[in-house]
């Protein structure tokens, strides 16, 4: 073949040839030593370039064989295995003893608790009775509807509507508590009328709708409204009594409750076969009070009449029976509705009978009276001469009717009802004695009637100032309520001997037994013939010449006495204002009722004659009447017994 280079290419060629030759020569010269040493020296110069045994030898040079892993063994994987078993099935088998031995009873009574439902089963409020069975208070059947809102939220609409069907109200607030969210109950409605409640029930389950449930929630009503409002009360949203008799007697009238336990599905349905456990309900104690709805109407509406025409503040009349010291009428005005307490004024919810203290007035001469002739420092008959005026504690104190020296006897001072007559008898008898019988007729301490909030009033002390001495005959000085003064006045009429008064007649339980009322022993406070003695001269004050002859009654000897006292005012520190009183008892021969009247702060017309009389009169003239009280046949007092 024709070699087609050029010379000079064919000479480059042949020196390439030359060279390879030359190289090739001198390596088989060297030897493997010189190939070792020159691997070494790589070796040192480049430590990092060694590849681990690992990595795949070089196809120059070495021949070590590759590293293998070592496959595991059936046999350790297996033990392995059954060692991780053994373990998971211990720890099973701790468990099993822990639930089935161990804590047996503790996780059967969560299982239990679990399907469970307890419905509270409210006890029945006792009644509240006039002395002639007129319903006062009474508990009406009504539920709380509650739910579970994780099986009523899908359906709330539906409910709602149902509801709003069958008891009114707003949907939007019934879906509230449907649909709450976060929890397994709520309330919907409040106070539902059985009657509706059960029909809402009936139209639910036909519709197959669950998780709506019921609480016992009576309702209690008022069938007297305003009439004693202040002396029944009220109860509150959780039915416990927060006002009057309610109040005071809430323990009793409350009852125990019971209680129904039994299994329900999830749903809340009760599970027929299941466990149930009754506690019934111990209901509570029904009272019959004292009071006479009949005469409490009209002292009520005399009264309101009286307050409006004088434009006074407020005013309370009571009426007790003498003989045994239990209240007939206990009236205040204003007074309220207590079936509507949300429209009521929080002031009118006192009953001042008992709460609120002022001084008396000139019908503290009663009291004083009684201690001036059961002490024996003076007698009916005990003439006296009374000057214009009389200094006390550095004042002058003179009669309402102005007058020169008067010569009257001591029935006169008091059917004149004259402060300086008062002042002078009180002066001749010991300020510790006199203190002593005014706290016996029951001043400066609560009298112990079963209402609360009652008032003790105040009585200065023993060692008292001199003019105080000289107020208190007339009846400043000292502070009483309504209620002490009745009871003062009737234990004073009634032979002289003091019964503490009281609201409650009788007592029943559920069953119909009678349940004993605690009452405290009488006590004597003045002898008979005082009692006599101060009986006769109120029947001077109404009879001819005294100063209430408008109060007299045709058929019956009455007696009684005006107050009109000035006001304290403690933001001032002195007097403003008035109270116009009267109190009154009949028939003046044999005394079984009395009746207070207290007008606050007349501001037309402020006497206890123009203001306060009339309560009396027509409230008298109604229990006289409704008792059958036999008319008086003997004749009082004459107007010549008042001077000399």
């Amino acid at each position: 073949m024709a070699d087609d280079r050029t010379p000079r290419e064919r000479s480059r060629s042949s020196k390439r040839v030359r060279s390879l030759d030359e190289a090739r020569r001198r390596r088989n010269r060297s030897g493997d030593g010189a190939s070792g040493s020159a691997k070494s020296r790589r070796s040192s110069r480049h430590p990092s370039s060694r590849r681990p045994s690992s990595h795949r030898p070089s196809s120059r040079g070495s021949t070590r064989p590759p590293t293998r892993l070592k496959l595991a063994s059936g046999v350790s994987r297996l033990q392995v295995m059954l060692v991780a078993l053994a373990i998971v099935v211990s720890v099973c088998a701790g468990r099993l003893v822990q639930l089935q031995v161990l804590d047996t009873q503790a996780y059967a009574a969560s299982a239990e608790a679990a399907m469970t439902r307890s419905v509270p089963l409210p006890a029945e409020r006792g009644v509240l009775t006039d002395r002639n069975g007129a319903v006062m208070a009474v508990s009406q059947p009504a539920m709380d509807i509650t739910c579970d809102p994780t099986l009523t939220r899908e359906k709330a609409d539906e409910i709602a509507a149902l509801m709003v069907a069958h008891i009114g109200g707003d949907a939007e607030k019934y879906k509230e508590g449907l649909t709450k969210e976060g929890t397994r109950f709520a309330y919907v409605a409040r106070k539902v009328p059985a009657a509706q409640y059960d029909r809402l029930a009936a139209d639910l389950a036909e519709a197959q709708i669950y998780g709506v449930f019921r609480e016992s929630s009576p309702i209690r009503t008022y069938p007297e409204g305003s009439n004693a409002a202040a002396v029944v009360g009220f109860i509150n949203g959780q039915n416990e009594g927060v006002a009057g008799l309610e109040m005071q007697l809430d323990e009793q009238l409350a009852g125990q409750p019971g209680q129904e336990v039994f299994e329900a599905s999830p749903s809340g349905q009760r599970i027929p076969l299941g466990q149930n456990v009754l506690t019934p309900a111990q209901n509570g104690v029904s009272y019959e009070l004292t009071l006479d709805t009949r005469v409490q109407a009209v002292s009520e509406r005399k009264l309101a009449e009286q307050v409006k025409k004088h434009n006074a503040d407020s005013g309370v009349a009571i009426t007790m029976d003498v003989k045994t010291g239990e209240v007939i009428a206990m009236a205040n005005v204003p007074t309220f509705d207590n079936n509507r307490i949300e429209d009521a004024d929080s002031d009118d919810m006192f009953n001042r009978s008992i709460t609120q203290a002022f001084e008396p007035g000139s019908v503290q001469k009663i009291l004083t009276m009684a201690a001036l002739t059961d002490s024996g420092t003076v007698a009916p008959q005990t003439r006296l001469v009374i000057p214009p005026s009389i200094e006390s504690g550095g004042g002058t104190v003179r009669d309402v009717v102005q007058h020169n020296y008067a010569q009257i006897t001591a029935r006169g001072a008091f059917a004149y009802s004259s402060n300086i007559g008062m002042i002078m008898m009180s002066r001749e008898m010991p300020k510790e004695r006199m203190h002593q019988y005014l706290s016996d007729f029951g001043l400066g301490r609560p009298t112990g009637i079963e209402l609360p909030g009652e008032a003790a009033g105040s009585l200065p002390p023993a060692d008292m100032e001199d003019y105080t001495r000289d107020q208190i005959a007339f009846g400043q000085g000292v502070s009483v309520t309504a209620l002490q003064q009745t009871a003062a006045i009737a234990g004073i009429l009634n032979d002289g001997v003091y019964n503490q008064p009281t609201i409650l007649r009788s007592a029943t339980d559920a069953n119909g037994q009678d349940v004993p009322i605690k009452r405290a022993e009488p006590r004597r406070v003045v002898s008979e013939e005082s009692s006599e003695m101060v009986a006769s001269m109120m029947e001077s004050v109404v009879g001819p010449g005294g100063f209430a002859t408008n109060v007299a009654m045709e058929d019956y000897r009455t007696g009684g006495k005006t107050g009109t006292a000035e006001k304290y005012d403690p933001e001032t520190g002195g007097y403003n204002g008035y109270t116009a009183s009267f109190v009154g008892m009949a028939p003046a021969e044999d005394p079984q009722y009395v009746t207070y009247v207290a007008i606050d702060n007349p501001r037309n017309g402020h006497t206890g004659t123009a203001a306060a009389a009339p309560v009396y009169h027509d409230t008298m003239r109604t229990v006289l009447a409704n008792y059958g009280v036999t008319p008086s046949t003997t004749e009082g007092p004459t107007e010549d017994q008042l001077t000399w």
